[in-house]
């Protein structure tokens, strides 16, 4: 759908945000989504797990600080827990059948409760009068149950009879959720008539209004226009504005709306950048609404964003190196910046750009002092071909070499620091000394030993294969000055270069991230928008993608976005450390020890992956990737929350897919039938869940978020996941990755796309379902499908668990995976087909406990063809 057409779409709403209803279509719901009663597999927030599925005490509610964080913490924990159990998880608020993206009532009515605390939060600094507590729980249980008739499909494909819902009905949700206890100022005929009466359209019974409705409705008109935006662009638009000051008239010409958007997603970078742009505005734009590629700001009627053109353009690119330095302790601590150093063949340690560009020269030199301190071994032995170099060295030197990797480790700093400090100051400054001299006086080398080497160095070959032995003589003559320590050698190397030019910070940062600086800021300038605005104004700097063999320049296009570049072919050489690129994917193309070393990768993209380096531990090849969107966006309250969660997927996380799978089928009706598995509570299956995606003690380690580390303020947008376990086939390591991708979508709430591509290839724009599994997963395609909407979820997680349950019932071995597959294309019934199996093994008593897995497997994937199944 292009924007255009969706602008035009969200135009045509009414003011109060709710689809036009004049239709059973225009309301976004689709009689295929199941109305069961189910629990969501959505967010489960009274388990006990740090961030995003945390208990919610009376405590958490006592202790929150704003008014806004109050209610929302009253709201999860009184509240919220009701509707999951409803099974609103998989209720449609929007969905696809009606042309619309997506959305569960319980996410639809989380954002709308959110949004609504949001503005109510930040109306008193544009001049409206925010409502108190008590007036604002009303809003919000009016708003829990102004979609009931969502819940009947039959009653409301008829617009006779849609909102013909009996008071009985909206009193017993009203009941079951506590929400006359929860808004005790509510009176039953209050909370009737908003379930008929809140919708403006002709079908909707307006005789029924109270004068306590009446008092709320601009504000449940106000919570439903923010949750059904779906993209920034829509969230401010004209339209919410004047609900604002509708609910707040006070607000009446001083309150105005601005987004800005983001024309490519890429992961950490897409949120570290949508922070940058949310901080060069300054404090009078107040973040109202995180999407996934943007934000929206609620601000002064009087205050002018920043015009676009280079100063803004600037002033993003700055705070995003700020930001970006600031938000990871690993640009800011030594310790950590070593571990993305790596040794390269020829003996010096291989330095990132962008470190240069995240952590400064100087940060990045102690990382160095402090790999090559590290590597300095006293115990290990040379190679025979370093011992040999040491022996010719000798000769030339008034001291003996040491026969351990004690001289080698001070070796690769000396090498490091002539390389990437030492030549391009010499080059900037005209200092006339030959480098060799120059590095001797930096490292206070004495007079003999540098003749010596000088001498070796005519007569020797000390540079074959690109080595620099030479360095050799320098890590020995440390050694015999006892400077082996890190901060020693540091301070040694810091000193020797502010006496080569005070200015070898700024030259060396030049040298290193020129290209880069170059690169983003076209970047930024193509990709950034404030109000429709581009920031950098207009700009043509980089490549036309798929022009890349015409024009002057004949740069390439990017082999993980297809994006042009400033340059040429040559800047695009992705470093060998960046290891994510050196196995996986590339642009629909596998990559592997068969391919070439350097793939042509953008910038933005190498910054991505690097960035990466510093959040994630795994470097596996071969990995999968979830790219999570938010559903339709977070506020900073419940963006603090996902974040919170996504840190506990670190290396010691365990995942267990058999008990996940079990957990899963057991969540309610709909699955497993409780009775055949006695003596489960539901508190336990819900903690199941949970301990099946993340267990300290049982499982393998799988699933890996890719930002751990950063501060989450800095910025919000999408979550990144790299899942990884060894492979017995692509068939079952897809479709153990894609039930996992689908499991933790779920369970958050979010939407996902499963992906061997490290960068996304979508944005939640782009696609309207709840899941999107990527190109290159032809055998799981069958089973999962290509696009997953909402009303499908809950069959292909209960699909896929029962499969899993009953395929470790046969064997507990992965690899016959792509065998039980195949039967479920090729069995007319297959999960009676697997139960048999089980059953003929020596041990076929478990056949007995698997009877409604098979079930739920042959009513799924069951049937003669299986053209039509799963589309």
């Amino acid at each position: 759908m292009t924007d255009e057409h969706e602008q035009q779409t969200l135009d045509d709403q009414s003011t109060s945000g709710d689809d036009d209803e004049s239709t059973p279509e225009a309301d976004g719901d689709s009689t295929e989504t199941p109305s069961d009663g189910s629990p969501s597999f959505g967010s489960y927030l009274d388990v006990d797990v740090p961030g995003l599925g945390e208990a919610v005490t009376d405590e958490d509610v006592d202790e929150a600080g704003t008014l806004e964080e109050r209610i929302l913490a009253a709201y999860y924990e009184d509240v919220d827990p009701h509707l999951i159990d409803a099974g609103w998880g998989f209720e449609a608020a929007k969905s696809v059948a009606f042309g619309y993206t997506d959305q569960s009532l319980l996410n639809h009515v989380r954002n709308g409760v959110a949004a609504l605390a949001r503005v109510n939060q930040l109306i008193d600094a544009v001049g409206g009068a925010p409502r108190d507590e008590t007036e604002l729980r009303a809003a919000v249980a009016l708003f829990v149950i102004h979609d009931l008739h969502k819940l009947d499909a039959e009653r409301d494909a008829d617009p006779q009879r849609r909102f013909d819902i009996p008071k009985a009905e909206v009193e017993a949700y009203v009941d079951r959720f506590g929400l006359d206890e929860w808004a005790e100022t509510l009176s039953p005929a209050d909370f009737a008539s908003c379930a008929v009466d809140h919708h403006d359209d002709w079908t909707a019974n307006h005789e029924t209004s109270t004068r306590g409705f009446e008092r709320h409705r601009p504000f449940v008109r106000l919570a439903d226009a923010l949750a059904s935006s779906d993209a920034p662009e829509a969230a401010a638009r004209e339209s919410i504005r004047d609900a604002i000051v509708a609910a707040y008239p006070n607000a009446d010409g001083s309150v105005a709306l601005h987004h800005h958007r983001l024309d490519s997603v890429t992961g950490v970078l897409t949120n570290l950048l949508n922070g940058a742009v949310a901080d060069a505005l300054g404090p009078d734009f107040q973040r109202l609404l995180l999407y996934q590629d943007g934000v929206v700001y609620l601000a002064p009627a009087d205050a002018e964003p920043p015009a676009a053109g280079e100063k803004l353009l600037d002033d993003v690119f700055e705070t995003l190196r700020r930001n970006v330095r600031e938000s990871h302790e690993a640009y800011q601590d030594e310790g950590q910046l070593a571990d993305n150093l790596a040794v390269r063949s020829q003996g010096f340690y291989g330095i990132n750009d962008q470190d240069f560009f995240y952590a400064g020269p100087e940060t990045v030199l102690e990382a160095v002092a402090l790999k090559a301190a590290t590597d300095a071994d006293p115990d290990s032995e040379p190679t025979d071909s370093m011992a040999d170099t040491m022996a010719e060295l000798e000769g030339f030197l008034p001291f003996d070499i040491t026969r351990t990797r004690e001289p080698v480790g001070l070796a690769r700093l000396v090498y490091t620091v002539k390389r990437s400090f030492v030549d391009p100051v010499l080059e900037a400054s005209g200092d006339d000394r030959s480098s060799l001299r120059a590095t001797c006086d930096l490292f206070g080398v004495d007079g003999e030993t540098t003749t010596g080497v000088e001498a070796a160095d005519e007569e020797l070959s000390l540079t074959a294969g690109g080595k620099w032995d030479h360095a050799y003589a320098v890590g020995q003559s440390l050694l015999e000055r006892g400077l082996t320590e890190y901060g020693d050698l540091a301070t040694l190397v810091i000193e020797g270069l502010d006496d080569l030019d005070p200015d070898w910070r700024t030259i060396v940062s030049e040298t290193r991230t020129g290209n880069l600086q170059t690169e983003l800021s076209a970047f930024l300038s193509e990709i950034v928008s404030l109000d429709g605005r581009r920031v950098g104004g207009a700009d043509d700097r980089l490549t036309e993608p798929f022009a890349e063999y015409g024009g002057a320049r004949r740069g390439k296009t990017c082999a993980l976005c297809n994006r042009g570049t400033t340059g040429t072919k040559g800047d695009m050489g992705a470093p060998k450390s960046l290891t994510t690129l050196q196995s996986g994917y590339s642009n629909h193309v596998a990559v592997d020890a068969g391919k070439p070393e350097k793939l042509l990768v953008c910038y933005p993209c190498q910054v991505e992956l690097s960035l990466r380096e510093a959040g994630a531990d795994r470097r596996e090849a071969g990995r999968l990737y979830y790219h999570l969107v938010p559903d339709y966006f977070y506020t900073p309250a419940s963006w603090r929350d996902y974040a919170a969660f996504a840190d506990n997927f670190g290396p010691d996380a365990k995942t267990e897919l058999g008990g996940l799978a079990e957990a899963i089928l057991h969540v309610g009706e709909g699955g497993v039938d409780p009775e055949a598995h006695p003596g489960r509570d539901g508190e336990r299956v819900l903690s199941d869940y949970v301990d099946g995606l993340l267990d300290p003690d049982y499982g393998r380690s799988m699933v890996e978020t890719l930002d751990r580390g950063f501060d989450h303020a800095s910025g919000f947008g999408t979550q990144t996941f790299a899942y990884y376990k060894p492979v017995d086939n692509d068939t079952e390591f897809q479709f153990f990755g894609t039930f996992l991708g689908l499991a933790l979508a779920s369970y958050t709430g979010l939407r996902v796309v499963v992906s061997e591509s490290p960068i996304p290839d979508v944005r939640g724009r782009d696609f309207q379902t709840t899941a999107r599994i990527g190109a290159g997963f032809s055998q799981v395609h069958d089973f999962y499908g290509t696009e997953i909407p909402l009303a499908a979820l809950r069959e292909r997680l209960n699909a896929a668990a029962a499969l899993i349950r009953l395929g470790y019932g046969n064997d507990r071995e992965d690899a016959l995976f792509a065998k039980y597959l195949r039967a479920t294309r090729n069995k007319l019934l297959p999960g009676s087909y697997l139960l048999k199996r089980i059953a003929q093994t020596d041990d076929g008593d478990d056949a007995g406990f698997l009877l409604e897995e098979a079930r739920i497997l042959d009513e799924t994937c069951g049937g003669p063809t299986t053209d039509d199944r799963h589309r």
